[in-house]
């Protein structure tokens, strides 16, 4: 996610490297199967689609991401 608003960095803290998505509220990274959980739920709501369509989506976008490669 492009993060440029404070509140876009996990634990609202610029020097966060994840965002408020990957991160507790603490700005600590949850774990990656929660993320990819939650991410499969927002992908599946916004583009209206099956939960195969979306895990696939997911699971590609999430191993180019540098927490969870």
């Amino acid at each position: 996610m492009p993060m440029e608003k404070e509140s876009d960095f996990g634990g609202e803290s610029k020097d966060n490297k994840y965002c408020v998505h990957c991160t507790n509220e603490a700005g600590n990274l949850l774990p990656k199967e929660t993320v990819r959980k939650n991410m499969i739920n927002f992908f599946m709501k916004m583009k209206n689609t099956d939960q195969e369509t979306a895990e696939r989506f997911v699971d590609d976008h999430m191993s180019k991401m540098p927490a969870w490669k």
